[in-house]
């Protein structure tokens, strides 16, 4: 089963999730099961460097990520395409391709995964960027069991 996660720039939600899940189904010894990610506006620019630091606290290595964007030929190529965000699944359906949120997979519940101006909306304009990596990494950390779950419950 291939599945791939996508966020905006695949350099942060996407990604971590990603890398998250690799670790997840490497650690159980889960081989039918490849995951990747892509975003919906990515172009060049590397990871966050926070986001490393705080995926490595999981010993997940993402520093060889390459971000890439969607495109109907590598979604045409997914079996499960896990969206962060409402306006992430709204690009993946504008391309003709069905895709679910990852808290729907994860908790059947349709919130978004929050990115950084969400985050700020909700926590004001001095919020510290370094809380919110931990914060969204470690809720990412924390699904992947019930979403993996999920999914094999599912199949």
């Amino acid at each position: 089963m291939n599945i791939i996660y996508v966020c905006t720039w695949n350099i942060f939600r996407s990604m971590s999730a990603e890398y998250l899940s690799k670790k997840y189904i490497t650690d159980k010894n889960i081989s039918h099961i490849t995951i990747s990610s892509a975003g919906t506006r990515a172009h060049p620019e590397p990871p966050f460097l926070r986001t490393l630091e705080r995926l490595s606290f999981y010993w997940c290595d993402a520093s060889s990520h390459e971000q890439r964007k969607i495109t109907p030929e590598l979604l045409w190529a997914q079996d499960l395409i896990i969206c962060m965000a409402e306006h992430h699944r709204k690009s993946v359906n504008d391309m003709w391709f069905e895709a679910v949120l990852f808290n729907e997979v994860a908790y059947n519940k349709t919130e978004d995964v929050l990115d950084d101006a969400e985050y700020m909306q909700i926590y004001g304009p001095h919020f510290d960027m370094e809380t919110y990596v931990h914060t969204i990494i470690d809720y990412i950390h924390d699904a992947i069991p019930f979403l993996m779950k999920n999914i094999e419950n599912s199949n």
